[in-house]
């Protein structure tokens, strides 16, 4: 893969001097391909944490035959996936996790739990904080095409078991996070390409001029809102320009944690959000997907619903475990003991039913502890 990866993407990857031996091994995430780029800096095999979308692909025998990944449900607690890395470091193998458990699609770090913290100091190996620097520059996951510049991938610490011996759960965390958390737009590099604004729609999705929702179309380097005639450029060091909105948006992270609070808050002020031109689709945990009738999607503070115009079925938030993005342009629901998915066209932002999702269930808990109280 080396010689593949250093011409497409331009990735150096910096030698580790580790030995072989049981390790955890966390890394940032930000793009498809991090498993591998991680990799070319060991002399020693990892096994790695895959998504439940990973073994629903037609190759996917193929995928567990080369590499064997641990299976684990995104945005779930999964009792096998812990049970496997246990088993993994009692074998004297290395597990590898992206512990946001989802690429950036913002540029900034992903949340992610203090359960990897409690993993990191039961299994009693040696921690790895691993770096990617330059993904989210050379292959943003909003985007569509590659786009030259520097891109690498380091070993930034290492920690001992018995270092994590003295640190309680919460120092742990934070050092995990502090040391995973990579910023390309600080990094002063320059990423080239005739697309650099292409598809941005799919993280930036509510006009902070006039309020619209998905009403922004991109091209080449370009994008705009079709409401009010807002207009930017997405330039080389990822920046926007000239700044958007009352706030000065000059950076995609600082807009998009704005829409997050903003659409989420305007939803359980009773607005409806939707989208038409969907495909969807079900399956059980880890098999393959089948298509289901449903050409639209809508989402309100208590539903989502799935419909083709004629009859929709209807899914209480209450009952759906977890809500979550999946690609590019597709968002899994785990609901009755099946995945369901929603995949849009080009220009589909599924983030936004994230965001919606994440906020009212944080409200309901909220509003939980209140009552308790």
């Amino acid at each position: 893969m080396r010689g593949f990866v250093k011409h497409r993407y331009h990735y150096t990857a910096e030698p580790s001097s580790l030995p072989k031996g049981p390790y955890l091994i966390l890394c940032n995430h930000q793009t498809t391909m991090d498993p591998f780029f991680l990799s070319l800096s060991f002399k020693f095999p990892i096994y790695f944490f895959a998504s439940d979308d990973i073994f629903n692909l037609k190759i996917s025998p193929l995928i567990e035959y080369l590499v064997a990944p641990v299976p684990k449900s995104k945005s779930l607690t999964d009792l096998q996936a812990v049970k496997d890395v246990f088993r993994i470091i009692k074998e004297k193998g290395a597990v590898g996790i992206f512990p946001e458990g989802n690429r950036t699609i913002s540029g900034g770090q992903w949340e992610m739990t203090s359960a990897i913290a409690k993993l990191a100091k039961a299994v009693k190996v040696p921690l790895v904080l691993y770096n990617l620097c330059g993904g989210y520059g050379t292959d943003p996951r909003w985007g569509h095409n590659i786009r030259k510049g520097e891109f690498r991938g380091y070993v930034r610490r290492v920690l001992s078991a018995e270092e994590m011996k003295n640190l309680s759960v919460d120092e742990l965390f934070a050092i995990i996070k502090d040391e995973l958390k990579v910023d390309d737009t600080l990094s002063g590099v320059r990423f080239k390409s005739n697309k650099k604004a292409e598809f941005i729609e799919r993280a930036l999705y509510l006009c902070p001029v006039c309020g619209a929702i998905s009403s922004f179309r991109s091209e080449k380097n370009r994008f705009r809102c079709e409401k009010c005639g807002l207009q930017a450029e997405y330039t080389e060091d990822l920046h926007i320009a000239p700044p958007v909105g009352k706030q000065n948006f000059n950076r995609i992270f600082e807009w998009y944690e704005y829409e997050r609070r903003e659409l989420a808050e305007r939803v359980i002020n009773g607005e409806k959000v939707g989208d038409v031109g969907i495909l969807f689709r079900e399956s059980i945990k880890f098999k393959r997907k089948k298509k289901l009738a449903g050409d639209r999607v809508f989402i309100d503070k208590e539903n989502l619903y799935i419909g083709d115009g004629s009859a929709q079925s209807v899914y209480p938030l209450s009952e759906i475990t977890a809500l979550t993005m999946v690609g590019k342009k597709k968002f899994n629901f785990y609901y009755g003991g099946k995945i369901l998915q929603v995949k849009g066209n080009k220009r589909f932002c599924a983030v936004k039913y994230v965001h919606i999702f994440d906020g009212i269930r944080a409200l309901s808990i909220e509003e939980s502890k209140i009552e308790k109280e």
